[in-house]
């Protein structure tokens, strides 16, 4: 995930570039921007989302008005590879997926039979299966039983979470799941001041860590989230085909689970379970 800032190049503050790097986090101010001239304002922002996305989030900021200050976006493009990979020669290339009660599309379905950690919900009448990254994260898939989807997304919450954490027990697991793209995009500003963030965007406003004038302050603030899930995770490129289950003993009943209805997708922080990423996907054929 990176965040970054741009602000007015025509006014007199004296900002300094700060970075900071964690695994998912990264805190960029890139450059001064004349919003004198919105249009190469908004090229240049754009660009330079897009190189550093390797051209995966495209045309971020639009509609940008006069009289800009500072401006702040974020954007996440999550890429990962899975623990384990699926076999792309175990993809179904046409499988049913119900978007509602009367429109089914076709759609990629991923095929594996692998240990997975999993737990059936009876109180919320849901299904999570958690998949694991090569690395420290990992996915958490919620498939409601149908017409059970808004129950589940009210009873999201932190409590929800810890008690998936807890009950989730790893076993033997047939499981389809669809390829799919997911993005949106948000203005923040009211967001943000909604939900406490308002003197930011005050005249007010003290950015110490970029400026000691006074006078800067938030105009806008914007977010962009993509993410791909493939054979091989979120990140582009063929996947290898790897070996058979080396002989491990698969017991005859195990649970299928199928996601061919709308379901909750969480890329979660391992150690410490924190969200790095919570969407639903209604309808794989549209992004």
């Amino acid at each position: 995930m990176q965040v970054a800032s741009w602000a007015c190049a025509t006014c007199h503050w004296s900002l300094v570039r700060r970075e900071t790097t964690a695994p998912y986090f990264l805190l960029n101010t890139p450059s001064n921007t004349c919003f004198s001239f919105i249009n190469q304002a908004q090229h240049k922002i754009n660009s330079y989302v897009e190189k550093q996305t390797k051209g995966k989030i495209v045309g971020l900021i639009q509609g940008l008005k006069l009289n800009i200050i500072m401006i702040l976006v974020n954007y996440i493009h999550f890429r990962a590879q899975w623990a384990n990979p699926f076999r792309v020669s175990k993809t179904e290339e046409s499988s049913n997926f119900s978007v509602d009660k009367s429109t089914t599309v076709q759609v990629p379905m991923m095929h594996q039979l692998e240990q997975y950690y999993h737990y059936v919900d009876m109180e919320l009448n849901c299904t999570v299966l958690q998949m694991d990254y090569s690395e420290n994260a990992l996915a958490l898939f919620v498939l409601p039983k149908e017409g059970h989807m808004e129950w589940v997304e009210a009873a999201m919450s932190s409590k929800t979470l810890k008690k998936w954490n807890y009950l989730l027990q790893k076993g033997w697991v047939e499981l389809f799941v669809p390829k799919f793209s997911i993005s949106a995009t948000y203005d923040l500003g009211s967001t943000l001041q909604k939900m406490g963030m308002r003197d930011a965007f005050a005249e007010s406003a003290d950015f110490p860590g970029i400026t000691e004038d006074s006078g800067l302050k938030l105009s806008y603030a914007f977010h962009k989230a993509v993410l791909h899930i493939g054979e091989e995770g979120t990140k582009e490129g063929a996947s290898p085909e790897v070996g058979s289950l080396d002989q491990q003993e698969v017991p005859p009943l195990h649970p299928v689970i199928r996601l061919d209805r709308a379901f909750l997708l969480m890329i979660l922080e391992k150690r410490t379970r924190s969200v790095l990423f919570l969407g639903k996907l209604v309808n794989p054929t549209k992004q």
